[in-house]
């Protein structure tokens, strides 16, 4: 009985660490954002790459006059549950893809109807709007990648700024909902 116990807890054990160690932990973790502005929800979804010792500027510049899916792995959605203004243009409630291509002094920001492209994928038949948003050289340091909300506005509470930031750059676009 004693040797039958200790071969099943063994057992579990075994089968417990080889699940532990098969799991893998992403490169680029996927970060889902949901975000009240007024009445309106916004949603994020993307992966965040990490510098890992890399140098953003460089980076950058080497995306520029290129088309970045502003993330990692696949598209990265933003959506709203209602029609907002996004860099000061008209877009319809909906999910939508999120690409940019970095500059030095400011980025092509796109939205693109099309959400299904995993990697460099992009595809301009799907392009909505597009506007020009500008770039800031911060004194943080960003490691992993990060889109945020900021800049909320606390008394009209309809608008705010959405924010890209990498390493030492920000780009922020503001974003006003229709309540």
């Amino acid at each position: 009985m004693k040797r039958t116990l200790t071969l099943i807890v063994m057992l579990g054990l075994f089968v417990f660490t080889q699940n532990a160690f098969a799991q893998r932990v992403a490169a680029s973790p996927l970060v889902t954002v949901k975000q009240m502005i007024g009445t309106t929800e916004m949603e994020l979804v993307y992966s965040r790459p990490s510098l890992d010792g890399r140098d953003v500027n460089k980076m950058v510049n080497s995306l520029n006059k290129g088309v970045w899916r502003t993330g990692a792995d696949t598209n990265t959605i933003i959506g709203f549950d209602k029609d907002v203004t996004l860099g000061g243009k008209a877009l319809k409630a909906g999910r939508y893809s999120l690409w940019t291509v970095p500059g030095d002094k400011e980025w092509k920001v796109i939205i693109n109807s099309i959400t299904d492209k995993w990697g460099t994928a992009y595809d301009n038949t799907g392009d909505v709007l597009s506007f020009m948003a500008p770039v800031t050289k911060t004194s943080n340091n960003v490691e992993t990648f990060v889109i945020n909300l900021t800049d909320f506005d606390k008394n009209s509470k309809d608008k705010g700024n959405i924010e890209l930031a990498w390493g030492n750059l920000s780009v922020k676009f503001p974003v006003k909902v229709n309540n």
